[in-house]
This record gives C-alpha cells, sequence and structure tokens, in this order.
C-alpha cells in the first residue's frame, strides 16, 4: 500500500519497504527548511548560536550573525520558491546546484576554521550539511 508523504504530493512512502523517494521538490524543500533553521539560529539568537556554534571565548559580533542569518533566510526563500516547480526547468537545476555549493562547502569552511568552532558542531554539521548537500547535488544531476 502507498500513501502520499505531507512532504509533497509527488513523494510516496511504500509501507512494504519504508523508502521515501525523493525527488527534486522534495530535496529542495528539505534544503529550505534546514536553510531557515540556521537562519533563525543567526539571525534570531545570535548569543545562542554564538555558545552552540563557537568554542568559549569567541567574541560574539551580533551585527556579523544577523547578516549571516538574513543571506541564509534568503536562500532558504530561493529554495523553498523553486519547491514550488513541478518540471525540471533550468532555474530549478541551478537553485539545487547552489544549494548543493552551499550546503558541501559549509563543512569545509568550518574545518578551516576549527580552532573557532566546537568540535561537536564541526562533526554535527558535516554530517547534517553533507546529506542535505548530496541530496541537493543527486536531484541536480537528474534535471
Amino acid at each position: 500500500r502507498t500513501r502520499t508523504c505531507p512532504i509533497s504530493t509527488r513523494t510516496r512512502v511504500s509501507h512494504s519497504t519504508s523508502r521515501l523517494k525523493m525527488d527534486a521538490q522534495t530535496t529542495l524543500k528539505i534544503a529550505g527548511i534546514a536553510s531557515a533553521g540556521y537562519s533563525a539560529q543567526m539571525g534570531g539568537a545570535p548569543s545562542f548560536a554564538n555558545k552552540l556554534y563557537f568554542k568559549e571565548g569567541h567574541p560574539e559580533n551580533k551585527n556579523m550573525s544577523r547578516w549571516f542569518g538574513h543571506a541564509l533566510a534568503t536562500c532558504g526563500a530561493a529554495q523553498i520558491l523553486a519547491s514550488k516547480d513541478a518540471q525540471p526547468s533550468a532555474a530549478r537545476k541551478g537553485i539545487l546546484l547552489a544549494s548543493a555549493f552551499q550546503y558541501l562547502t559549509a563543512p569545509v569552511m568550518m574545518v578551516t576554521q576549527r580552532k573557532d568552532f566546537k568540535p561537536e558542531m564541526i562533526a554535527l554539521n558535516t554530517v547534517t550539511c553533507g546529506v542535505v548537500g548530496a541530496l541537493c547535488l543527486k536531484a541536480a544531476l537528474k534535471e
């Protein structure tokens, strides 16, 4: 028996295999939600984000954190808006490729700044961003 998943009307979950079939729309929704989550942390709660991600004693810069949150909000908006496009297009493929770049390079940025970041946050975000980035790249290559 197959049911429609609430994430997308095109996503199907088979009860016999319990496998989620990913498509570009679902992938963009996941990327957009992840970007919105990072945006909320950085833009809406910069002190919290500083304590969460950085080692003790790292200087807090609320202005830069809010600008970063703002930038991530625009990424998330583009990802969510592109997820509405049901048909493959050059624009949707471009958003998928940009999203793959966004998520696959984030861990690299953290590793290059490892003296500032908490090691557990580097590990967690490497996995999280790596998965989202790989999904975006896979979806883009199918377009």
